[in-house]
């Protein structure tokens, strides 16, 4: 158990200003399979329909919807929405804390309240305060 923990930790990076340029894509993953896995052990066969129904159109929601961020000079934070063929710029900040942990300040499409951000290898995983569990299916790539 302690291997396991050290290697976990090891994997964590702090993040450092020089490493968030570029702009960044924000994740979002939906494991299908897990959710199906959930509903086999469900009796209802109505609830199995409608839950696996609503993962699709999550699924092709998600899709649909492009975030990016853009980590500015003087802490600026540009987030750019598409959805849909619509576009939409909103303007937050960010911060690195003690800790080496990316703070973002929520915007209108995006709350990130109980986050910070750590890199594992290339990427940006989102951590939650609760729990300190990284989230397997939010996180963030540059795309430089």
């Amino acid at each position: 158990m302690l291997f396991l923990v050290l290697f976990v930790n090891a994997q964590k990076k702090k993040v450092k200003e020089r490493d968030l340029d570029g702009v960044w894509k924000l994740i979002i993953k939906i494991d299908k399979e897990e959710v199906v896995d959930e509903l086999d052990d469900e009796d209802n066969i109505f609830a199995k329909i409608i839950a696996k129904s609503v993962v699709g159109i999550v699924d092709d929601v998600l899709n649909e919807i492009d975030i990016r961020f853009e980590f500015k000079s003087n802490n600026r934070l540009k987030v750019t929405i598409n959805a849909f063929g619509e576009e939409e710029v909103e303007y937050s900040a960010w911060k690195i804390n003690s800790k080496g942990q990316l703070i973002l300040e929520d915007v209108d499409s995006f709350d990130s309240e109980k986050d910070y951000w750590l890199f594992e290898g290339d990427i940006l995983v989102a951590y939650d305060n609760d729990d300190d569990d990284p989230s397997e299916n939010i996180y963030l790539v540059n795309m430089d």
